[in-house]
């Protein structure tokens, strides 16, 4: 598993769970490992593989933050991403795309598609646990 080769991030002890994040990615390691670690943040992971049960999740657990690759089987991430800041119940939801394509044209896309943020695979979760954070706090403030 993925999460067994990576350093041990600092687990919170004593906290309440602070929402749910909502998980969408093809491979399973991935979502695995990234669960591993949203959960030692004190965050509940929802996890899928399909965009089109991606869209179908957030719009009724109403997720803190998404974390959502590009490739998916059945969709293009950043046409669910589109989708999901243009629904009135989920545009307020924060979105990190995670994606192994790093060329101008797709940040740019990235970008239009209504993204907050935007990490390029291969990541160290630790950092992709720290973005979702920020961009929790930052959700809140709005």
């Amino acid at each position: 598993m993925i999460a067994d080769a990576i350093p041990q991030m600092e687990e919170l002890t004593d906290f309440e769970v602070r929402g749910e994040v909502l998980i969408c990615d093809d491979e399973p390691d991935i979502c695995d490992a990234l669960a591993h670690f949203v959960k030692k943040r004190g965050f509940d992971p929802i996890i899928t593989h399909r965009g089109n049960e991606c869209v179908r999740l957030a719009l009724k657990e109403r997720p803190m933050a998404i974390l959502l690759d590009v490739n998916l089987p059945d969709s293009n991430g950043l046409e669910v991403c589109s989708q999901l800041t243009d629904a009135e119940q989920t545009s307020q939801i924060p979105i990190i795309i995670l994606s192994a394509n790093g060329c101008e044209d797709t940040v740019r896309q990235i970008r239009r598609s209504g993204a907050r943020f935007y990490v390029r695979k291969p990541y160290d979760p630790n950092t992709v646990v720290a973005i979702l954070e920020q961009a929790v706090n930052d959700a809140r403030s709005w």
